[in-house]
């Protein structure tokens, strides 16, 4: 489906009360209800919803409460929130979280290097998650975040080469690493949970797995190595 065939349709249906210029690498302001169309690209964007639901003032949240939700159509493929593969990088500027937000739409490496983008190699760690691309971790620089990138792909793509990449390995790297050497006490420095729990599991003969027992660990570290291979109180 081509650009033009796409907006006349959505207008068509409604669905567009107006047609706003953008281009890649420039802000641009955009309304629920209008279609933005990238130039040189077969790409618009619109805005789906808004929550306006911000953090009451003294108390604790996990979030703002405040986003914007965007649905960008590339050439008859239309990309939400379920979508991995989003070929542009659709960055929120600013919004009254109502009616209009300031948007951003780039080519996705070079929206991690724009100013407030967030931490270059976070950008470029989530983006990795996103499109499932270790490339991406190798062009982090700063070589702890470069870490946690490639364990993350490491565990999510069942690639355990990756994990030669890592320096320091403190996830589930860490856990391959103890798994192929068969050292327990590896599996007391894992810091997310869910690995180490394996880690012990399969690494005491408490577990099952061997080849060490848990009370060869010292004395402050048995009950939590026995706990995570058999579970609380046995």
């Amino acid at each position: 489906m081509t650009l033009l065939l796409l907006l006349t349709s959505l207008l068509a249906s409604g669905a567009a009360a107006k047609t706003v210029p953008a281009e890649l690498g420039k802000e641009f302001r955009l309304k629920k209800g209008e279609v933005a169309a990238i130039a040189g690209t077969k790409a618009t964007l619109r805005i789906v919803k808004f929550i306006n639901s911000p953090c009451p003032k003294g108390a604790y949240c996990v979030w703002s409460g405040q986003a914007v939700y965007t649905e960008l159509t590339v050439d008859g493929k239309v990309y939400d929130l379920k979508s991995k593969d989003w070929p542009y990088e659709v960055l929120v500027k600013d919004s009254d979280y109502t009616t209009w937000a300031l948007l951003l739409v780039d080519e996705p490496e070079a929206a991690c290097h724009r100013p407030k983008a967030g931490h270059l190699g976070e950008c470029l760690r989530g983006l990795a998650r996103r499109r499932s691309d270790p490339a991406l971790c190798r062009k982090i620089d700063e070589a702890r975040t470069r870490g946690f990138c490639l364990e993350d792909l490491a565990e999510e793509l069942k690639r355990d080469d990756l994990c030669e990449g890592v320096e320091n390995p403190t996830q589930h790297c860490l856990y391959v690493k103890a798994k192929k050497t068969g050292d327990l006490s590896a599996c007391t420095r894992i810091v997310t949970r869910a690995a180490s729990v394996r880690c012990f599991k399969e690494l005491s003969t408490e577990g099952g797995g061997g080849p060490k027992s848990c009370s060869s660990l010292p004395a402050d570290l048995v009950k939590e190595c026995r706990e995570s291979a058999l579970g609380p109180d046995k």
